[in-house]
C-alpha cells in the first residue's frame, strides 16, 4: 500500500546528548493510537529517506515527537540531527503499529520494561489515561548504557505526582554506577529480583508486561518470563507479554 506522506515543520529540536536526541514537529496527520509509529523522511538527491519511528506524543498533543539516536554513518539520523525549528520533514499521514493499550489483556499490574529509545513509546502510552484507570500498579524499568541516556525526567515526575503510591519508576545503567540506579541489565535485575524489590512487587499471572527495546533484552527477559509461566499474548491466545522490537 502507498504510504501517504504529509510535510510538516520542526518546533523544536532537543538535544540530550550527543547522539540522543527528540524532534516535535506540527502537521496535520490522522488520528493514531498512543503506543503506535509512523515513518519520518527527508528528501535526499530526490528521494524519499525515511525509518521508522514510535510517537513519544500523545494523541491529545497539539504536536507530534519522536526520540532517536544520531548514527553518525546512517544515511538520515546525521541529517535529522541537523534540523532545527523551521526547517521541514515528511512523515506518514496514517501511523500504524499493535503495540497498543487495547491490545494488553488486564491484570493488577503492569509492567513497561525499555532500553534506551524504547522509552518514548511508553512516554506516549502512560500520556493517556487508559494505562493508570486498568491498573492497580504501574512499573516503568527504563534501561541505559550511561546516567545521561535517562531522559524525560521532568514528564516521568510528573506521572509519579499525578499517581501518588500508583507508579514505580526503575533506572538501570549498565556502564556506570550511578546513586539511585541500578548497575545492571533488565534480565540479570529480574533474575535476581533486585527490579522487583525495587518495585515492591511480584510476578505473578496478574502481571501483564510490555517490553520495547533491543532485541537481545526483549529476548532473554521473554525466556525468563517464560520459566516463571507467563507466555507471550496473542490474539489467538492472550498472555501475559507484549512486545515491540526496535531494529
Amino acid at each position: 500500500m502507498a504510504i501517504n506522506w504529509i510535510e510538516t515543520e520542526i518546533i523544536e529540536h532537543i538535544k540530550w546528548t550527543d547522539t540522543l536526541a527528540s524532534l516535535k514537529f506540527k502537521g496535520t496527520v490522522l488520528p493514531y493510537t498512543a503506543g503506535q509509529f509512523t515513518k519520518v523522511g527527508l528528501k535526499v538527491d530526490g528521494e524519499l529517506l525515511s525509518r521508522p519511528y514510535s510517537y513519544v506524543s500523545a494523541p491529545t498533543d497539539d504536536y507530534l515527537e519522536i526520540v532517536y539516536v544520531n548514527v553518525p554513518d546512517g544515511s538520515l539520523t546525521p541529517r535529522l540531527h541537523d534540523l532545527k525549528a523551521g526547517d521541514k520533514l515528511f512523515t506518514m499521514e496514517k501511523s500504524s503499529g499493535f503495540f497498543t493499550m487495547s491490545e494488553v489483556p488486564d491484570g493488577k499490574n503492569l509492567w513497561m520494561l525499555a532500553t534506551g529509545t524504547g522509552l518514548g513509546v511508553f512516554i506516549s502510552l502512560l500520556k493517556t489515561q487508559d494505562p493508570w484507570k486498568r491498573f492497580e500498579n504501574i512499573v516503568l524499568v527504563h534501561g541505559v548504557r550511561n546516567s545521561d541516556e535517562l531522559i524525560y525526567q521532568d514528564q516521568i515526575t510528573q506521572f509519579d505526582e499525578a499517581n501518588p503510591g500508583k507508579f514505580k519508576y526503575i533506572q538501570t545503567v549498565t556502564r556506570e554506577k550511578k546513586d539511585g540506579c541500578l548497575n545492571l541489565r533488565i534480565p540479570a535485575g529480574l533474575e535476581t529480583k533486585e527490579i522487583q524489590n525495587a518495585a515492591n512487587l511480584e510476578i505473578n499471572t496478574d502481571s501483564q508486561f510490555m517490553i520495547c527495546g533491543n532485541p537481545d533484552m526483549i529476548n532473554d527477559t521473554v525466556e525468563l518470563l517464560g520459566k516463571q509461566g507467563l507466555e507471550r499474548n496473542r490474539r489467538s491466545k492472550p498472555g501475559n507479554i507484549t512486545l515491540e522490537k526496535y531494529w
